[in-house]
């Protein structure tokens, strides 16, 4: 009784304060802290109900950015006392309206009923603003739903408009945030921390109530009160950031320099040009809804001078409680505009603007706008939605007294004052689709030009975005030409070249192309062995891409007809003889008796002979006279140049063309029809073990096995190394060549772990080890892969030696690419398929140096 008591007094002060100016509208605030607006209209034959809740996108921040929008939608999901079912039955079942909407400082929620019906809507309203539930198993339904309107978005040039331009005014604030929240933010969203956010803002005290229709007051007061009013008042935690402000706060919202141009994209067809001149001065909503008025109308003219600049201008202030513009905005009819030239035409039209109003004319602006507030009191069901940011913002009293005809007439009065004295922020928004012509034009163009009568085969790749030239050589059947005349010829050769390009006349030349060579490997740097190939030797050559056919020219010079100096041989020779640097490691001498039985038993024997172990002078010159023709060549081209261009460069570079050029060698994986086992004594500290067999395959199933390869690695080196302990580095899995797979595991370890390992390995390979994997270990062995294979792939001139290596391996300029590109496509059940198919062991290899 005595909360009854003080709540009718608190009612009669408010109407007494009201009485004078509108006896049907009464302002209330219960004790709890809802604040109450009853508008009374018996003519109505409904009763409209909005509760705007004081939060929205202008209280979050990246990591809450949308929570409020997300909030709206869970609230129709069930309640403590109803589920998401039941509670539409009951809106249904009074023949209500129910939703809601959220902008930047509220979220508001509208009930329409018939008048009879009230009291049920109230209580439902308060069930599902007080009492809701945000179940666990609506939530992913609810952020499925959110991300499709977000979606929508992203197709709408218009909202990317004003995402660009909301990002750049309000930079630090959290209005440069979408009311809708961002793709990753929602998708991001746990139930536990929306929930959180639900119990800070959704109290009575943090919200504002509007009931508008056919309704006894004193009636409705006391609906609201058994409703609303038994809910308990909270304390509403805003956070404060460093480096953030949300709310009315304006510490951190960043200053935007004027004149200089900004520069974005948009889903749009025409480019957009937008000049934000900052409005300095307090003015109520009223004064900036008359200007906006005139706006239009200043539009129009501006769109006259512009002529054929523009297909379109609009106008318009932009609004929010920590900063104020006038924009306008010019949807171009040219692709590329001069915008500084836009700029000073508009900034002085702007600076002449003038906005004089006759009393007549303001009085009559003043009547206009009583009318359609009052016209708005007629319409319970969109009340709300009209007039939530203000009464979120301003409050009832305060949202009221601006449309008394006297505060009308005294913001058009400040108009008739009011002048732009700011310089503008300018936007340029240019069509995505222009962005994406400039990244077709940036589109990778790859072309094979086969070598003919003595030319090099040449494989050009144009990336008009690359400002470096990347060109590499990979020189053909190495093995077979050292086979002949000596098994250091290419390294020696090579070096050679490489002295030659530094020599002091070279260099005077090299240097103004920013020339990088690289000659020969060097076996010691990891992962600097990818050409350690016994059939081809290299050239990597990088340069400033400032003038391709000079940088080719030179080349072509310096590699036609090569013939080393005596003093260019002989440093070379010291450089790869037994005493030489490069060759003087020792290593462990187990390991190496070990490499070479593997080699022995797991690989055929390659057709050409090592050749002889030195090699002399003239020798070097007949071997570079066969090894170093164009026509033993293929050389990628990485640059922003056409192929054809560039394949014209290269006319010059022509030699003996090739006679019956052989096959590529390759080291082929040796088919055993019986089992193989070796052990050896190494005499060293360490053991090494391989263990393996072979299969013969269908080609079609090495992507799957090359997954199937990974998972087992994966599983094979967990279980051993980091369970087990038994092994610093090892390696396992399927080594796939042409028509045959080896599965192997191969380690070094102490001896006395010898034993026990070789029990273990042949359970690795049993096809039911598939069923060990999932689908998601499938995806992330695949992902992990590929990752580190675009790493390799990252610069110009690693494409550029891909390119060479799938041609003249597989014939196939994409075979690298292609291959890639088959293992997204590999399933677990694919997986499965090749182990079923597979993993029996037969024929098992047994290599074991203790």
């Amino acid at each position: 009784m005595l909360i009854k008591l003080k709540f009718f007094t608190l009612l009669l002060i408010s109407v007494q304060l009201l009485t004078a100016q509108n006896n049907n509208v009464v302002i209330h605030q219960l004790d709890n802290g809802l604040q109450v607006l009853l508008i009374q209209n018996p003519a109505l034959p409904m009763v409209g109900v909005n509760v705007a809740v004081k939060v929205g996108s202008a209280y979050e921040t990246f990591a809450t950015s949308g929570m409020s929008h997300m909030l709206e939608h869970l609230l129709f999901n069930g309640t403590t006392s109803r589920t998401q079912k039941q509670l539409y039955d009951d809106v249904d079942r009074i023949g209500a309206y129910n939703n809601a909407n959220t902008g930047q400082y509220y979220t508001n929620y509208m009930m329409v009923v018939p008048a009879e019906n009230i009291k049920q809507a109230l209580e439902l309203q308060s069930d599902m603003l007080f009492h809701s539930i945000l179940p666990e198993d609506k939530f992913e339904k609810e952020k499925g739903i959110v991300l499709e309107e977000i979606s929508k978005t992203f197709a709408d040039p218009d909202a990317q408009l004003e995402r660009n331009l909301n990002d750049i005014l309000y930079e630090g604030h959290a209005l440069s945030l979408p009311t809708l929240g961002t793709y990753a933010t929602i998708k991001g969203l746990v139930r536990d921390q929306v929930f959180e956010f639900y119990k800070n803002f959704y109290v009575p005290n943090n919200m504002r109530m509007s009931v508008i229709g056919n309704f006894d007051t004193a009636e409705m007061l006391k609906m609201i009160e058994e409703f609303y009013g038994r809910e308990e008042p909270g304390q509403v935690l805003l956070p404060e950031f460093s480096d953030w402000s949300i709310g009315f706060d304006r510490q951190h919202l960043k200053t935007v320099q004027t004149g200089k141009v900004i520069q974005r994209f948009y889903q749009g067809e025409k480019p957009v040009v937008e000049f934000i001149f900052p409005i300095n001065g307090t003015f109520g909503h009223i004064f900036f809804r008359l200007l906006d008025e005139r706006l239009a109308d200043k539009a129009v003219e501006l769109n006259q001078r512009l002529g054929d600049l523009a297909d379109r201008v609009e106008m318009q202030t932009l609004n929010s409680p920590v900063a104020d513009f006038l924009e306008v905005k010019l949807t171009l009819s040219v692709a590329r505009p001069d915008v500084e030239k836009l700029r000073q035409q508009v900034e002085h039209f702007v600076a002449q603007m003038d906005f004089y109003s006759s009393d007549e004319a303001i009085e009559a602006r003043a009547n206009k706008i009583k009318t359609g507030f009052l016209k708005n009191l007629e319409k319970p069901h969109m009340f709300g939605i009209y007039n939530a940011h203000l009464i979120a913002v301003l409050g009832f009293d305060q949202m009221l007294a601006s449309f008394k005809k006297e505060n009308i007439i005294k913001s058009a009065r400040q108009l008739n004052q009011f002048k732009i004295e700011s310089k503008p922020i300018v936007v340029l928004n240019l069509p995505l689709q222009e962005s994406k012509q400039d990244t077709q034009k940036v589109k990778l163009v790859t072309k094979l030009f086969k070598g003919q009568d003595g030319t090099p085969t040449l494989i050009i790749r144009q990336n008009p975005a690359s400002q470096l030239v990347a060109m590499h050589y990979l020189i053909k059947h190495k093995a077979m030409w050292q086979s002949k005349y000596g098994k250091k010829a290419a390294q020696i050769l090579h070096d050679c070249f490489a002295q030659r390009l530094k020599s002091d006349q070279n260099l005077a030349i090299s240097q103004k192309y920013g020339l990088s060579v690289t000659a020969n490997d060097n076996p010691y740097i990891p992962m600097d062995d990818i050409y350690l190939h016994p059939d081809f030797g290299y050239l990597r050559i990088e340069a400033l891409n400032d003038d391709l056919p000079g940088l080719i020219h030179f080349l072509n010079s310096q590699l036609k007809d090569f013939k080393p100096t005596v003093e260019e041989f002989q440093k070379a020779a010291v450089k790869f003889s037994r005493k030489g640097g490069m060759m003087s490691r020792r290593g462990d001498p187990a390991k190496k008796l070990f490499d070479q039985l593997l080699d022995e038993q797991v690989y055929e024997t390659l057709p050409y002979s090592e050749g002889p172990e030195e090699i002399e002078y003239q020798t070097l010159l007949e071997f570079a006279s066969h090894y170093f023709q164009p026509a033993n060549m293929i050389i990628a081209v990485v640059s922003s140049e056409k192929p054809e261009e560039v394949k014209k460069w290269f006319a010059e570079f022509k030699g003996m063309p090739l006679d019956q050029e052989p096959p590529p060698v390759t080291k082929k994986i040796k088919l055993h029809d019986r089992p193989v086992e070796i052990e050896k004594q190494g005499n060293g500290q360490r053991s090494y073990i391989f263990w393996g067999f072979v299969k013969t395959i269908d080609a079609q199933d090495a992507p799957a096995l090359k997954v199937l390869s990974l998972l087992l690695g994966d599983k094979i080196v967990f279980q051993i190394r980091e369970k087990q302990g038994m092994a610093y580095r090892m390696r396992a899995g399927i080594n796939v060549h042409n028509d045959r797979a080896l599965f192997y595991v191969s380690q070094g370890t102490v001896p006395e772990n010898v034993d026990a390992l070789l029990k273990q390995y042949p359970s690795f390979f049993k096809p039911q080890v598939a069923e060990e994997f999932n689908e998601e270990a499938v995806i992330k062995s695949v992902n992990m892969f590929l990752g580190r294979m675009m790493f390799r792939r990252l610069s110009s001139i690693n494409q550029a030696y891909y390119l060479t290596h799938s041609y003249y391996f597989h014939q196939n300029i994409n075979y690298d690419e292609d291959f890639l590109q088959a293992l997204k496509q590999v399933t677990l059940k694919d997986v499965r398929l090749v182990a079923q198919k597979y993993l029996q062991v037969e024929n098992p290899i047994k290599i074991i140096v203790r």
